[in-house]
């Protein structure tokens, strides 16, 4: 199975400096696929939220590198799944340590797919999006927000980010890798105006270019 990935993370037009960080790793040793595509959001009524997106995405990479030499000769996806499900767990307490004893509010959100071989498995947390786009557009993640009404209007509110409490409840979904299917992963910003005829024209493009490049 071939892959085309990449990721950027941008600082927008509002704020004066980028609270959100992404990564995204691969490899296809010995032709199995073993992919990492992580975004966090950082939340921006507190002003130092990108250390805690920073600590999710440096911890993410460590794990992946470490990984990645050992994934399937030593260790099974079973195993590795598990594994990553452990290192989540540890970086949202760490980070909820960070808030405690420095005596400042930081948080983010996560969302992370892994593909192995011909699976991928999906860790959420908070208001952030992972979308598989075929024949249609389909959101795989679900919104982790709650509706209250203020001064007469409806407002949305994030009701679960990494480090808000010391013990994580996360989302986690898994399924079947189809060839020509593509995942878009982004902050709940990148989605506010991103139109289903865009996507489907990117991806279009992008199919016509990789066809022309094998």
């Amino acid at each position: 199975m071939r892959k085309y990935a990449g990721c950027l993370s941008v600082k927008g037009n509002y704020r004066k400096k980028n609270q959100d960080r992404a990564c995204c790793l691969s490899s296809s040793k010995k032709g199995i696929l073993f992919a990492v595509g992580c975004v966090c959001d950082g939340i921006g009524s507190f002003a130092q939220s990108e250390i805690a997106a920073e600590m999710i995405r440096v911890g993410i990479e460590r794990w992946f590198l470490g990984m990645e030499p050992l994934y399937p000769e030593n260790i099974d996806e079973e195993s590795l799944i598990d594994d990553l499900d452990m290192t989540i767990r540890e970086l949202n307490e760490l980070i909820w340590i960070y808030r405690k004893e420095n005596g400042i509010d930081i948080g983010c959100t996560m969302s992370l797919l892994v593909l192995l071989n011909e699976k991928y498995h999906v860790f959420h947390v908070g208001d952030s999006k992972i979308l598989l786009i075929d024949d249609r557009v389909s959101q795989i993640t679900k919104d982790e927000i709650s509706v209250v009404e203020r001064d007469g209007k409806l407002k949305t509110l994030l009701a679960n980010f990494m480090g808000k409490v010391e013990e994580l409840w996360m989302n986690q979904s898994s399924g079947s890798l189809v060839p020509g299917e593509t995942f878009l992963v982004g902050s709940d910003g990148l989605f506010k105006r991103l139109r289903q005829d865009i996507l489907f024209d990117v991806i279009r493009r992008k199919n016509v270019q990789s066809q022309r490049t094998c």
